[in-house]
């Protein structure tokens, strides 16, 4: 039951990884938002920019989960930093904060233990550097802020024009997910 509703909520947030990038997009400029925080926001888009996965050994269309889960944790850490500024983003961008909880109780009940590989990796996103951006950068300076706009959006153009079926093939191999991230666990 819990790869299921791991499968359901993965292929749902996948999907939604165009506009959701466009919605994280808007807190690295929201100026109620301290610049750690926006910086965060910044590094999870730097992350899906830079194809790097937190999830060792995915490729191809099931290397987005691993997107979308870090995005989520970005936004679960920002809210619990900043629930009051957070509270106006959700207002906002309902389309990505309504089904952020059950997806992310979807997720921990398929990972497990395994979360902490990817919730060490979330509180290291505004670190996170990509064709000389650094996240931190692209928080503070409006020229950097300019470049991660357009470089989302030539994501979203050219490697996010997603197929529902290619998605739902990819996810039945999602047991992949499992031993790779147990792969990078502490003894």
């Amino acid at each position: 039951m819990a790869k299921e509703t791991f499968q359901q909520a993965m292929r749902d947030a996948i999907m939604s990884l165009p506009q959701d990038m466009k919605a994280v997009l808007r807190i690295v400029e929201d100026p109620d938002l301290e610049e750690a925080l926006r910086a965060e926001a910044a590094g999870a888009l730097l992350h899906v920019l830079s194809a790097h996965n937190a999830i060792p050994g995915m490729r191809g269309t099931l290397a987005l989960a691993d997107d979308a889960i870090m995005l989520r944790l970005m936004l679960e850490r920002l809210d619990a930093a900043a629930p009051e500024q957070m509270a106006a983003r959700r207002d906002h961008d309902p389309e990505l904060f309504e089904p952020l909880d059950a997806q992310m109780e979807a997720v921990r009940a398929y990972l497990g233990e395994r979360m902490r590989v990817l919730e060490a990796q979330a509180a290291t996103l505004s670190e996170i550097t990509h064709q000389g951006h650094a996240a931190n950068d692209c928080a503070r300076d409006e020229e950097e802020a300019t470049w991660l706009y357009d470089a989302v959006h030539e994501a979203i153009i050219a490697e996010l024009d997603l197929d529902e079926d290619e998605v739902e093939r990819a996810l039945k191999g999602c047991d992949r997910i499992l031993p790779a991230l147990e792969q990078r666990m502490a003894p």
